[in-house]
């Protein structure tokens, strides 16, 4: 009796079991992959074993276990191109836990292809993770050029598809490729009945699959084509199955590449319809009422789907009409939105959107739609992510909460559903202490212990970045601001440059530049540009740089382009330094880069970007460094070593107080250096010199001495403090670097303690000359000497004229001085007023100085 029981028991432990394993393919269908994949998700976290075989002979597999979720991959070239049935057997410590069989669908490389990764319902477009942000719309009219630059990339058009119509709808399709948005096909009005009662197309169930077939011929190879669009709300409208399964399995056998879509509205008839389409959209529609339904449907659509479909969401963006007395507010619009994306949404579709004010009519509600378009587009990365993300819960239960992993880093979001402001605290299973960034919001929180405190506006929402220790590709002599397009303080538009047109006659309204987190060549972001015609995208222009004339730059990017026929070419420029260059794309990573010698010195040195030709194009780790790079470190006894670095393999040589040649000593290792002196390095190709680069080390004896100045600095223009003028440190020409001491209609007068009485044969003061910017050199400057620092006496004194506007440069004055001294008094009488023929006349000049020498 004990024996049978034990058996009923553990048969019922097996059925169990069994029901809770589910084995499934990775994608939907592969293409060029190398590996496919199949994933089990498992009842616990034993050691599990998934064996694969194609009839009598044996799959290899490799296998990772993450948590409750096994993925066993395999090499696809065993597989012929079509559906090929596998076998699996999966095991736990040797015993069989479940077994079947799994279908796995291999297709030809095809470029505009969509598939579904099953295990997240993200799909994967033109080879990349794909997350569909659009709306409804008709008439298409000019939506796609105009929405595309703000953040929405997908439309869905409802339309008529008789054949008088083909031209329209080709030319729509063909802007949208341009100006890279998606678009989902609607031929809803050849599937099934109409909407309310209306009795549709006036035409056959044969006539209607007719002109099906003709549609996705025409457009199946088309490289806007998202998705097919087939029904509306089949569920509600009592529409039966089968009519949808008849013209899904039409579109399938026609066009295996592209899923198919229809929007439901009741969550409790999905089954019914589960052999209609692969993209599954939920319409509730809850505003002026709570928005809690969007999470109630959604949550029901992603569960009956899961593993299996994508699930989508359409946010409510109508109202004043029918049973719905207003539009959702703008926060309304963000609440439902962000619920989505909580609740597992892959793609979001706005009903609806039209031309003009029309849907919705508030302004303010479909910038909050864009608003989320192009927050939805920088987390798209996480969103679409399968890595394993950490437990996040808030301490109110109208705070709904989501975590998502990608690449060591992590995304929390939080989301108020409530209409009240309130304080909440967030906990995670994550146990560290960090700064977070608040994405969208420019700003950051503490999170001790894996715990956050923070504030959240009524309906409002919160995203927090958790960096992990990535490396930096950036080299530490970059000059460039946010090479790596990773600071991001608006959503979705990198800070330190500007835009223009690279031509402004050809301009497109349709092209556009965002950051995108699908590629990079580093850390998490690239910057994505579209030129949607030859000469009518976006030049990208970096803030300025401060470069000097005779000194070497190398300017570095890495780039990538969407494969098309004929690659596009992109342009990086450098107008002052009068350096064009362009290069040709190609679709893998690569890097390009020049060297060349400054002709001037420039404090406003721009470097420009643009692509040239239409197509998209990546672009990643933009940097501009000095080449040859001399760098110096002051030691105790005021000497200094200097060191010189290059990204070349070919020779340095240097030489002190003139320029180097090819017999110049050979640099193969730091040096030192005991007086003051311009140090100018050169990088030599068969004897001539390629590049080359010079900086002044300032070695003398006041280094590190006390500073006294009489007459405050301007405090926006503090340096170091007193320190600043011997802590050894030389301004650039640009007098914002943070290393001048700048004085507005006040003399400089400073005072250096030697500590002990010291033989002085030389005192150099330096200052910055920018006229333009309305800093002068000094009309005097005097040196005094003391050996009790009350009684000075005047050690010499030089007048200057010499005030040259143009671009700004260093200015060092001279003056001898005998004998010894503790106390030495610099003074520099300021210009005074700025005269007639320079910018800011009548006004007071500002006298900027970096460094006091005593030798």
């Amino acid at each position: 009796m004990k024996k049978v029981m034990l058996s009923a028991l553990l048969c019922i432990w097996g059925m169990v079991l069994h029901a809770q394993v589910k084995v499934f393919s990775r994608y939907n269908y592969y293409l060029a992959e190398k590996e496919g994949s199949i994933i089990c998700i498992l009842p616990d976290q034993g050691n599990y074993k998934l064996n694969l075989s194609l009839g009598s002979d044996k799959i290899e597999t490799t296998a990772k276990a993450e948590g409750q979720r096994l993925s066993s991959r395999f090499n696809l070239d065993v597989l012929p191109i079509g559906s090929t049935t596998l076998h699996y057997v999966l095991e736990k410590e040797n015993a069989t836990v479940q077994k079947g069989d799994i279908s796995i669908t291999k297709l030809a490389p095809k470029a505009n292809a969509v598939q579904i990764d099953q295990l997240t319902g993200g799909l994967i477009a033109d080879g990349l993770p794909f997350f569909p942000f659009g709306f409804y719309c008709v008439p298409v009219g000019d939506l796609p050029e105009r929405e595309v630059t703000h953040g929405f990339n997908m439309i869905g058009v409802y339309q008529e598809n008789l054949p008088e119509g083909m031209a329209e709808r080709r030319a729509y399709m063909d802007r949208c490729a341009q100006v890279g948005v998606k678009v989902q096909y609607g031929v809803n009005s050849l599937v099934g009945s109409g909407h309310n009662g209306d009795k549709g197309l006036d035409k056959t169930e044969q006539e209607k699959l007719a002109l099906l077939k003709s549609e996705v011929l025409a457009f199946r190879d088309h490289p806007a084509l998202l998705s097919y669009y087939i029904n509306d709300e089949p569920d509600g409208q009592g529409r039966p199955p089968a009519v949808l399964e008849a013209a899904y399995q039409l579109i399938r056998e026609l066009d295996p590449y592209h899923p198919v879509s229809i929007v439901f509205m009741m969550p409790q008839k999905a089954n019914d319809f589960r052999n209609t389409m692969d993209i599954a959209m939920t319409d509730p529609y809850p505003i002026p009422g709570p928005a809690d339904k969007v999470m109630d449907d959604l949550t029901q659509y992603a569960k009956a789907y899961q593993y299996e479909k994508s699930v989508w969401l359409v946010p409510q963006a109508f109202g004043g009409q029918e049973m719905w007395n207003r539009e959702p507010t703008g926060a309304e619009i963000r609440l439902m939105t962000y619920m989505g994306l909580i609740g597992g949404a892959k793609g979001i579709q706005y009903y609806v959107h039209a031309p003009g004010n029309l849907n919705p009519q508030s302004v303010s509600a479909w910038s909050s739609a864009s608003n989320v378009a192009v927050e939805t587009a920088q987390m798209t990365s996480f969103l679409l992510s399968a890595d394993q993300a950490p437990a996040l819960h808030a301490d109110d239960p109208k705070i709904l909460t989501k975590a998502f992993s990608y690449q060591g880093n992590t995304l929390l979001i939080a989301v108020n559903n409530e209409n009240k402001p309130k304080a909440y605290t967030l906990t995670t299973e994550m146990h560290k202490n960090a700064n977070v960034e608040c994405w969208f919001e420019n700003r950051e929180v503490a999170m001790e212990n894996g715990v956050v405190h923070d504030i959240i506006d009524a309906y409002g929402t919160r995203v927090y970045l958790i960096r992990g220790n990535n490396p930096s590709a950036i080299p530490a002599d970059n000059m460039t601001l946010n090479p790596g397009f990773e600071k991001i303080v608006s959503p979705g538009l990198p800070i330190g440059s500007n835009v223009s047109s690279t031509s402004h006659r050809k301009a497109d309204v349709g092209a556009s530049f965002f950051a995108d987190p699908r590629e990079h060549a580093e850390g998490m972001f690239s910057l994505r540009l579209i030129t949607p015609v030859d000469s009518g995208g976006n030049k990208i222009r970096l803030v300025p740089m401060v470069m000097t004339k005779g000194n070497s730059y190398t300017v570095s990017i890495r780039a990538k382009a969407k494969a098309q026929e004929h690659m596009p070419s992109f342009r990086i420029a450098v107008d002052a330094m009068e350096q064009d260059h362009t290069f040709t794309l190609t679709s893998e990573w690569k890097e390009y880069n020049f060297t060349f010698q400054a002709p001037v010195s420039s404090t406003t040195a721009i470097l420009s970007l643009e692509l040239i030709q239409q197509g998209t194009a990546w672009f990643d780790v933009l940097t501009a460094s000095p080449d040859p790079v001399i760098t110096y470190k002051i030691n105790a006894d005021h000497t200094a070593t200097v060191q010189i670095n290059t990204n070349s393999n070919k020779e340095v040589r240097y030489a002190v107080n003139q320029l180097p040649d090819a017999q110049s000593a050979l640099y193969t290792q730091a040096f030192p250096v005991h007086v003051a002196g311009m140090i100018s390095a050169g990088i030599f190709e068969h004897g001539r010199q390629i590049a080359g680069s010079g900086i002044f080390v300032p070695v003398n004896l006041a280094l590190g001495k006390k500073v006294s100045i009489a007459q405050a600095y301007a405090p926006q223009y503090a340096a170091h403090g007193d320190s600043t003028l011997t802590d050894g440190i030389m301004g650039t020409t640009a007098f914002k670097c943070g290393k001048w001491l700048g004085f507005g209609g006040k003399d400089l007068d400073a005072t250096v303690d030697m500590e002990t009485v010291t033989p002085t044969k030389r005192v150099i003061a330096s200052f910055l000359c920018d006229p333009n910017s309305g800093i002068f050199l000094p009309k005097e400057v005097a040196v005094y000497t003391s050996k009790d620092g009350k009684n000075y006496k005047l050690a010499g004194k030089v007048y200057n004229n010499k005030n040259v506007r143009g671009e700004p440069y260093l200015q060092q004055f001279s003056i001898p001085v005998k004998g010894s001294a503790r106390y030495i008094r610099v003074t520099g009488k300021a210009f005074g007023a700025i005269p007639e023929g320079y910018l800011f006349v009548g006004s007071t000049s500002w006298l900027f100085t970096d460094e006091i020498l005593v030798q």
